[in-house]
């Protein structure tokens, strides 16, 4: 299999990313001072006022390509706004607590635990699910390998290997292992899901 230049680079998984966000929080709890001053608090204050919502609210989310209106509760999560309001049923609960992937969505791009997230945050942005790949790409590939087995895990890794394959086109194994390592599968069919991303990175390589 050709090298590829991006293994020798240092990579976050999305587990990294949430293990440092927490010590980034905690450390900026821990080292803010005990008291501002007086003037500086009131003028941060007045800047960072935050927009209270409150009861529902009317939002527009795009969601595949197509803007969709919905009104949702400030507290609703990007994954139940788009499985029981939007009818839009790719991503699944599992754990319901971002640490198995099922519910992987890609927003900008970028694969993201969609239980974890706020729909109302999500306004603005680009966001993806299974529904609108092309059969015949990364999908095809897991059916050809047998990437699956009680499915449920199978949608989130089919995003995240989507989203994978458009920063990496070229990936070795262990890139495939580490753009994987936000989503668990229960079933262990993490051999036929590797597979998977391989065959499908050398099909659209094909392609192109």
């Amino acid at each position: 299999m050709p090298e590829n230049d991006s293994k020798n680079k240092p990579g976050h998984s999305r587990r990294d990313f949430l293990r440092g966000s927490s010590l980034a929080a905690a450390s900026a709890v821990l080292t803010a001072p005990v008291v501002a001053p007086p003037e500086s608090a009131e003028a941060q204050q007045a800047q960072a006022d935050p927009k209270i919502l409150a009861g529902n609210v009317s939002i527009s989310l795009n969601v595949n390509g197509e803007n969709r209106a919905v009104e949702v509760e400030p507290r609703c999560t990007l994954l139940d706004t788009l499985r029981n309001r939007l009818d839009v049923t790719g991503p699944k609960r599992v754990c319901d607590r971002g640490s198995c992937g099922a519910c992987t969505v890609l927003v900008d791009g970028d694969p993201i635990y969609s239980c974890t997230t706020l729909a109302v945050g999500c306004q603005g942005h680009k966001i993806e699910t299974l529904e609108s790949f092309d059969e015949a790409g990364v999908p095809s590939s897991f059916v050809k390998h047998d990437g699956l087995m009680c499915g449920y895990c199978t949608p989130g890794f089919v995003t995240a290997c989507q989203a994978l394959l458009k920063t990496n086109p070229n990936p070795t194994l262990d890139d495939v292992k580490k753009g994987l390592d936000g989503n668990i599968c229960r079933c262990g069919t993490y051999i036929g899901v590797f597979q998977a991303a391989l065959d499908a990175a050398k099909a659209l390589r094909k392609e192109a």
